[in-house]
């Protein structure tokens, strides 16, 4: 009997470790699933007065995909949130000397929303007759290109480069405006430049 107790607690145990393992492996997949690959802080550029984002390495590192919180002061024309998605696409790389790596042209598209009382997916209906605005208030689309100048950091580092970029994009009601407006509004006056700063890890 004390034999038999015994397998039963060995069996036991040896389970319990399994599937403590398995716990901590699925949390430990999940952790690197979701950690990001860059930290952005970025000026400007549609998405905020400022705004930190995370992103994600996609293609083998020719393109990302970015989430970004921005907010703009009430001192700079409104207390606004805003949240946006954004992909990037780089096709181009020119290595400059052993650290640095020049991306002339990434085209990029993303959607930001703002939050708020006043901002929703559609305008009020008690308010406008359906369809009186084709827009909506809070959701944008843009399309842009940037230039991005990546200085490599050393092999041991946690830190794989840092980036540095600026980007110009416009959106979908600035260029129904200038479409609209042609010979009235210069094209250059739709698009809107940001910059900022990738941290690689």
């Amino acid at each position: 009997m004390g034999i038999l107790l015994r397998k039963r607690l060995i069996f036991r145990a040896v389970t319990l470790l399994l599937f403590s393992y398995q716990i901590s492996f699925a949390q430990s997949s999940f952790t690197k699933a979701i950690r990001p690959d860059q930290i952005i802080v970025q000026y400007a550029g549609s998405i905020g007065y400022y705004s930190l984002g995370v992103g994600y390495n996609l293609l083998k590192e020719k393109s990302t995909l970015s989430f970004h919180y921005g907010y703009v002061p009430e001192v700079k024309g409104g207390e606004l949130h805003i949240g946006t998605v954004k992909f990037d696409y780089k096709p181009f790389a020119i290595p400059i000397g052993k650290q640095l790596i020049f991306h002339p042209f990434n085209p990029v598209v993303f959607l930001s929303y703002t939050f708020g009382e006043n901002f929703g997916l559609t305008f009020d209906r008690n308010q406008y007759a359906k369809g009186y605005y084709f827009w909506s208030p809070a959701l944008r689309e843009h399309l842009g290109a940037s230039s991005e100048l990546k200085i490599l950091g050393d092999k041991s580092s946690r830190i794989k480069s840092i980036s540095l970029y600026t980007e110009a994009n416009t959106n979908d009601l600035y260029l129904i405006s200038w479409y609209n407006n042609k010979g009235r509004v210069p094209f250059l006056d739709i698009f809107h430049l940001g910059f900022g700063v990738k941290m690689n890890f």
